[in-house]
């Protein structure tokens, strides 16, 4: 079944409580808020809304020189109960677009959007294949001493 009183659009400051309680499994409080100030201020954040209530994220940031039109998709997660019903999906497509949109107005060619998978996360991986996204690179445990990361890259 595909949700659709899910909204997807961008986070405001209005959003940044919200996105403290959506990363507490942040340890660190302090981390915590400079991770949301940042992803609010620096970077792109992509909310999945039912009603008010944040139900995913997907953040992305421009990699080193914009002018290379390359971006990286971080932070991508829905919660369980949305899990199979659209969510993700429409934070991807909106996520892609996003970037698109971001690069043309400022008459850059977009080329790459990078983001790292845990092997062991299947559905994940399949949702990235589906939109494209293919598997580049295997990085061992870059993020966790528990779980191998993969590379992905659209090429746009």
């Amino acid at each position: 079944m595909i949700l659709t009183d899910i909204k997807i659009s961008l986070a405001t400051i209005d959003d940044k409580n919200q996105l403290l309680l959506f990363f507490k499994h942040y340890s660190n409080p302090e981390l915590l808020e400079r991770r949301v100030d940042c992803y609010i201020s620096h970077n792109f954040t992509i909310l999945a809304k039912d009603g008010d209530k944040i139900v995913g994220t997907l953040q992305w940031y421009v990699k080193e020189d914009p002018n290379c039109g390359v971006a990286e998709f971080e932070e991508f997660h829905v919660l369980e109960e949305y899990r199979g019903k659209g969510t993700g999906s429409s934070l991807l497509s909106f996520g892609v677009q996003h970037v698109k949109d971001y690069f043309s107005k400022h008459k850059i060619k977009a080329r790459r959007i990078y983001a790292f998978v845990g092997k062991e996360r299947e559905v994940a991986r399949h949702l990235f294949e589906k939109h494209g996204f293919k598997q580049i690179s295997e990085v061992g445990n870059l993020f966790s001493d528990d779980e191998i990361d993969l590379i992905y890259c659209l090429e746009i």
